[in-house]
């Protein structure tokens, strides 16, 4: 799914693991889109940092502490399925 940044206040993808990295990195999980069958979309609020951190991801210059991302991912697909 396209991913949308420009002057929007939120950033919507359909990537868990981007959702995740989001959210370790102190962004909000405003809500989940379950409209679509066959995927949700996760709408996450914007910081100032949230273009920065998506370059690091792409570009693998990112760290993490296992235990607290699976913690993260745990509690996103508790969120979907519930």
């Amino acid at each position: 799914m396209a991913k949308k940044m420009g002057k929007e206040k939120n950033y919507r993808t359909s990537d868990l693991l981007i959702c995740s990295v989001l959210i370790y990195f102190d962004h909000n999980l405003q809500e989940i889109d379950k409209g679509d069958k066959s995927r949700c979309v996760f709408v996450i609020g914007k910081t100032s940092k949230t273009e920065k951190l998506l370059d690091d991801f792409y570009n693998n210059r990112l760290f993490i502490e296992p235990n607290k991302f699976q913690s993260i991912q745990k509690d996103i697909k508790r969120r979907i399925y519930n």
